[in-house]
């Protein structure tokens, strides 16, 4: 079963997980995954977790901060 990301961002695909917390609000975090030579790359954990009042404010979050650390990634590749 393949995943269907929740973005995709300079070659990367972004995927969001979110959960409710105890509290009402959700919390999110997030993984990236680039396709190559090699075969796929999955960084697990890559950012969060961000907290939000809604599900979609919390993914969006999440997806905004791998966006920013993808750009950093191309700017300067180890």
């Amino acid at each position: 079963m393949a995943r269907i990301p929740d973005a995709t961002f300079e070659g990367y695909n972004i995927y969001t997980l979110a959960v409710p917390t105890d509290n009402g609000r959700w919390s999110a975090t997030s993984e990236i995954e680039r396709h190559g030579a090699p075969g796929s790359e999955i960084f697990q954990a890559f950012g969060g977790p961000f907290l939000g009042n809604t599900e979609e404010a919390a993914k969006a979050d999440a997806c905004n901060d791998a966006k920013h650390k993808i750009t950093d990634i191309v700017a300067r590749p180890v």
